[in-house]
């Protein structure tokens, strides 16, 4: 009788997972590495590893040390999210601000896991909600998850072959070395895709990595479909000779609507890059300049 209800429970969570899944779970994308596995949908940056800490204060305290949360934060609970622990933090700089969740719950060796959201966009409750409820059921279908190895990438619900040149840098962040690198994210509205893009856009520059040398609205052809992009030239610190080659980046920043749904991307390359001239390789798959 016992294992007649373990297997109704998860009939049960299984057929509500199908049921009510809304955009969350029709645009993520999933990478596992050794001990965490990194999640990206509508905005927002996932993760999930545990920790050998003991679920109590001191554990707790050793989170807010580990991802640099102030020692004030207090810790919450909600019944949305039966049995965890809520950390959240706000990171503002200038207008921008990113939100940082935390939810953490004892794992089965007593130990603690830690889901971990962070976006610039604004908070969806109902997308923490069902992420936290599939993740931690295990209930996210095996097709989200990229392969580690990168040979054919799905982009915006398409496949681009690309072969083993390439390498994730993170979550839809693919870098292929002297060709580019393009990150991006999927939604299912233009308005968070904007949000996206100008908080990324406000951080790059605020990270001081470099001068911003110029910055200016340009005509291209993303994924087929003509929009505007921001073009941005950014001289690095570092001299030519310690990065190696070229300290001048150029970066486009764009949001389109691609087959139904809302992208918003960042592509970048160094001025010596291959085919830096019109547009390097890994850039050339995704869009065109205009002529």
């Amino acid at each position: 009788m016992k294992f007649i209800k373990i297997v109704l429970i998860i009939l049960t969570n299984t057929v509500l997972w199908a049921h009510g899944q809304t955009q969350a779970f029709q645009y993520i994308q999933a990478i596992k590495q050794e001990k965490t596995t990194f999640y990206d949908t509508e905005g927002y940056g996932i993760f999930l590893q545990d920790y050998e800490y003991n679920f109590d204060e001191k554990g707790i305290n050793k989170i807010k040390k580990k991802f640099s949360i102030p020692k004030e934060t207090q810790v919450s609970e909600d019944s949305d999210f039966p049995g965890a622990k809520i950390l959240t933090y706000d990171h503002i700089k200038g207008e921008i601000k990113t939100h940082a969740i935390y939810y953490i719950y004892q794992s089965v060796n007593e130990k603690i896991t830690v889901i971990g959201f962070s976006t610039l966009c604004e908070r969806v409750m109902s997308i923490e909600k069902e992420l936290y409820r599939a993740i931690t059921f295990n209930l996210l279908p095996a097709e989200i998850y990229a392969p580690s190895l990168v040979d054919t990438i799905q982009f915006a619900g398409r496949s681009i072959d690309l072969g083993p040149a390439c390498h994730w840098r993170g979550v839809r962040n693919l870098q292929c070395p002297d060709m580019g690198q393009i990150n991006w994210s999927e939604f299912s509205s233009p308005e968070r895709a904007q949000q996206m893009i100008d908080g990324q856009k406000f951080l790059n520059s605020e990270m001081k990595l470099g001068d911003v040398l110029e910055d200016r609205e340009i005509d291209i052809i993303f994924e087929e479909t003509p929009v505007k992009a921001i073009k941005r030239k950014l001289k690095i610190k570092l001299p030519q000779l310690i990065m190696g080659g070229s300290n001048i980046l150029i970066i486009y920043y764009v949001t389109a609507e691609v087959r139904g749904r809302h992208i918003a991307c960042v592509l970048s390359h160094y001025t010596d890059d291959i085919g830096a001239q019109t547009l390097p390789p890994l850039l050339s798959e995704v869009m065109k300049l205009k002529e």
